[in-house]
Formats: structure tokens, sequence, C-alpha cells
């Protein structure tokens, strides 16, 4: 028995894989009883006697059918039965154990590796180089356009991955960053924009390789911005960091005071601002976004009420309370702390509006912060430059300014002070750690504001059922701010709203010479008009007979389908 288990042992260290594993057992297992057979009953049969060692030769040389060995006359009708089950049930049990040993290197022998070239000769494309989630995204919002793109990788399984892409599938080249040979295969001299979403230093190598070989326009996607400066001498023309934007916007939206962001700061393209000359800039009316707080007045007032207020006149002209997004609210809806407005009017009346809003004594803010990297980091910087005092999370970082552990655990929220926090922020690089940290936080503080990122899309659901009030999908939101510098003079995306649907804020002006409707611009293309900004003339949600000419500056929303043949018919030439 000592013997059976050494032996066992033996073949399953020199074996792991289990399924080779048995056949290995049982050819030997077949070896060994077949060579006591025959050293058993030669003798008998043949009257012929071999010993132990001849005997495992033999059976060895005739399960293999080399046939060279121990050749004795064979005269019994038996032996030639013995010897033949020997042989087939020998050759079958190594004929199973071939494919399984070699196949993984056939495997990799004979596999078709991702393409080294395109299938087309481009002109005006668009390169970009690096793949993962914010590229993903990157590619899918440039679908808007009809320029081609190019994917380069370097990692082959990344290429892979690429090439199974089901929608706005690009051209994929695998192939080294450091060889020549790959770029002209992308090529390189005629691309428009080179998008490099990889790390600095690789980065940094890309953009020294590809410069005496290209005019394109370089916009290269980092995590660390403070790095940007030593690759614009590299030779890039944009530096974007998705983290970093991502965190100023968390922290802008976990402030519980007059703050706000005008969908006109956020793109200067889209201005959607009163045509006519006013004498000072606060009575320009714009579309601004406004993060309902624990602190406002209007908590738990309709939205009919915030329009009906003659003295400060704004208008609330569409909402956005967790994954859903409201084209047109009602005015019997009631604001609470979950509602992203998007409010109509001039920047002083909106001022006017949050200050006579705040309740006093409910601007003393306090933030809770899960995960201290890049993102983390900035809101807790951005928070401090304000005075707002917050509490971090994390079990890794060095020089954490809170507590070493971790945002799943109770224990570390209740001591970080998640009872009396006015907002949390659960900005780790792990989704399920997001996820649950998220259902913790909302659990133990139903009346806080719970702010969270996702760095995979699919997160953002998922994330908003565990109790979000606001969820940040970081691909999105880095990739607009690349899509945005390659379409600028197409169209300009400026929200990715929630939901699942694929919908953007975006907006155009509008090429076509002949006048167009509202109606006959919303049924052709699929879009929702929300506004529209002309000579002297500036209307939210305009009826549906509503004319407009060219040069008129639109806001609409839309699938990117959509968005795309909003873009053909509003441009030259189109009937």
């Amino acid at each position: 028995m000592k013997i059976v288990e050494m032996l066992r042992r033996v073949i399953q260290s020199l074996v792991p894989q289990k399924r080779l594993r048995i056949y290995v057992t049982a050819l030997a297992a077949q070896i060994a009883i077949y060579a006591l057979l025959i050293y058993h009953l030669i003798p008998i049969l043949e009257g012929y006697t071999l010993s132990p060692m001849e005997s495992f030769y033999f059976v060895v040389m005739t399960i293999t059918t080399v046939g060279y060995g121990i050749s004795f006359p064979i005269e019994n009708d038996l032996t030639y039965l013995l010897v033949s089950i020997i042989i087939i049930a020998g050759v079958t049990t190594v004929l199973f154990i071939i494919p399984v040993l070699l196949s993984p290197y056939l495997e990799r022998a004979f596999r078709a590796g991702p393409p080294r070239r395109t299938s087309i000769r481009p002109d005006g494309h668009i390169v970009v180089a690096g793949f993962n989630e914010v590229s993903r995204s990157i590619i899918h919002m440039l679908s808007v356009a009809e320029n081609d793109i190019i994917l380069v990788e370097e990692n082959e399984e990344q290429a892979k991955e690429a090439l199974r892409m089901n929608r706005d599938a690009p051209q994929v080249i695998w192939g080294k960053y450091n060889d020549e040979e790959t770029w002209k295969n992308a090529w390189i001299a005629k691309a428009d924009y080179v998008i490099i979403n990889e790390e600095e230093h690789t980065a940094a190598k890309i953009i020294l390789g590809i410069t005496g070989m290209t005019d394109a326009k370089i916009i290269t996607i980092v995590e660390d911005i403070t790095k940007d400066r030593f690759l614009r001498y590299a030779g890039s023309e944009y530096i974007l960091s998705p983290k970093n934007v991502t965190g100023k916007s968390l922290a802008r939206y976990a402030i519980p005071g007059p703050f706000f962001e005008t969908l006109y700061d956020e793109n200067p393209y889209c201005t959607l601002q009163s045509g006519e000359p006013l004498e000072e800039d606060g009575d320009k009316r714009k579309i601004f976004m406004l993060p309902v707080l624990e602190g406002f007045r209007f908590v738990g007032h309709t939205v009919g009420e915030i329009n009906g207020n003659d003295e400060h006149p704004i208008e609330i002209v569409s909402y956005w309370k967790g994954h859903h997004f409201i084209m047109y609210p009602d005015e019997s809806e009631v604001i609470d702390k979950s509602m992203v407005l998007f409010v109509h009017g001039a920047e002083a009346d909106v001022h006017a509006t949050l200050d006579e809003s705040l309740i006093p004594g409910k601007t003393d803010a306090y933030a809770v912060i899960v995960g201290y990297g890049h993102i983390g980091r900035t809101v807790y910087t951005e928070l401090e430059d304000i005075g707002i005092h917050a509490t971090v999370i994390d079990p890794v970082a060095d020089k954490v300014p809170g507590i070493h552990g971790s945002g799943e655990s109770e224990a570390d929220l209740i001591a970080a002070g998640i009872s009396h926090a006015s907002v949390c922020i659960i900005a780790t690089s792990d989704d399920d750690v997001n996820i649950f940290s998220t259902l913790m936080a909302r659990t133990l503080n139903q009346r806080m504001r719970v702010l969270s990122v996702a760095t995979e899309p699919e997160s953002v659901e998922k994330l908003y059922r565990a109790g979000a009030d606001y969820v940040v999908d970081l691909p999105t939101h880095g990739a607009i701010l690349a899509a945005n510098i390659v379409l600028a003079d197409l169209i300009h995306l400026i929200l990715d709203l929630p939901g699942g649907e694929g919908r953007q804020i975006a907006a155009r002006h509008i090429m076509n010479k002949l006048p167009l409707t509202v109606e006959s611009i919303e049924a052709r293309t699929g879009v929702q008009v929300i506004g529209f900004r002309g000579r002297r003339r500036y209307v939210i949600h305009p009826k549906k007979d509503q004319i407009l000419m060219e040069g008129d500056e639109m806001i609409v929303i839309g699938t990117r389908n959509e968005l795309k043949s909003f873009i053909r018919i509003t441009s030259p030439g189109d009937n």
C-alpha cells in the first residue's frame, strides 16, 4: 500500500492536470497488469519463460506498437488474443493521452493571433492606443462620427478582447509599441488624432516614438495629472485625467452650499445663453446642474412651487433622480436630496435662490471618504480647501488622513463618524468594494448623501440600487473629455445619462440652410429637443412647431444612433 501511495503522489506531482493524470494512471495500471499476465501465462501457453523485466519490456513494446524486442514463437491462439487485447487497450489509452498532453502547445503554435494590419486604407482617421474600459467608451462615443477608428494594442489578450466588441468595433492591430512597423500598419501618418490610453511611462514612449511619423493631434489619458508637463514636453497636445476630473466633480456634488455647475462651464462650446446683448454677465440665462442636498429649504417642496417663485425666477426644466432622467417634470413632483436638478435661469437668481434656501445651522458639512487613491485624494483636497472636514478610510494608502481600514467594515465606518456625516464619497478602484460600502453607508445613515464611483459601466445600476444618490461612471466620464476634443467641429457631448439606455445630452449648431421644425427633427432622428439658442431667441422646451434656422444652437437628448441621425439632418446639403 505504501508503494501504491508513493506512486500516486509521484504521478500527481509530475502530472498536475486531472484528466491527463487519470489517463496516465490508467496506462500505468495496464502496463503493470499486462506485465504480470505475460510473466505468468507465457510459460504456460508457450512454454517460454520471461523474467519480470522482460515481461515489462514486452508489454511496453507491444502497447507502443514498436514491435522491437524479445521474440518467441507464438503457437497458442490464446496468446494471440492476449497480445491483441494489450495492443487495442494500450494504444487506445495512449491516443487519449497524446491530445491532452500536446493540445496546449499545439494551440499556441497554430492559433491565429490578432491581426497585424488593417483591412482598410484610412485617411483622417483616429488611432487609439491601449484598450480598457475608457478606450471602449471612447470608441463607442466616437461612433457618432464617420471617421475610421484603429485600435493599437501590444498585449495579445487585450487585443483579442477588443476584437470581441459587439458594437462600434474598430479595426484592431496587435503589435509592439516600440516597433515602427506597428504604427505604419495603423497608417499613423494619415491620422488626424491619436488617443493614448496607457500608463504614463508607456504613453511617453509612444509619444516620443510617433511624433516624427505623424502630424496628428495627440491626446493622452493619464491617472496622475501631475505628470502632464512631462508628457506635453514629449509632444502630447492634450493631457486628460478622468480620475482628477471625477474627484473634482464628486467634491462639487458633496458641497451643501450655493455651488453649482453650468453646462456652459463644463462645455464652452455649448452656451445656451441668451443671444440678446445684456449689460451684466450675471443676467445671462443659462442651464445649471444643481445637486439637491439635505441643507436646502426647498427639499420637500414641489417643482411647481419653485418654478412659481416670482422674486427670483428660476425654472426646473428636467431632473435626474437615481438612475432615471425625467425630461418633463410634473409640477406636483416633490423635490428630495436624491435629485440633480437642471435649472434654467440667470446666475444671480440661482445664487439668490440657493442663499435663501440654505437652512441656518445645516451648512456645517462633514464627509466620510472611502478610498484614498487618485480620486479620493482629489476629493479630500477639494473639500479641505473650502473648509469641509473629511475623514478618509483606506486599508493600504500611506498617511491616510483618517482610518487605516475598510469601507466594508461597519466598525470602521462608525469610527469615521458615518452616523453624523452629511455626505459619504465612495471611490475605491474595486467596484465590488464600492457596491458593498455603498450598501453599508446607506444602511448606517439614511439622511446623508452617498456618492459613488463605478469603474465599469455594468456597476452603475447596482450602485444606485445599493443606495447611491449619484454615481460617476469613470470610463464614460473620461471618454467624454477625449471625445469632445475629437468631435469639436461636429457635436459636443455634455452628459451621459443613467438608465443603461446609452442616452446623452449633446449640443450642435444647425448647418442646414433649409428651415426645420422641432417636430421634424424629433420624428426623423428620435432625439428629444431640450432647447435652442438663436439670434435674439432663447427657448427651453420649445413647441413642436417651432421653426429652427441655420446657426441655431440646439441641446438634445438621444442615443448614439439618434445623435448620428441628428448630425446628418442638420448638416449642410441635407434635404
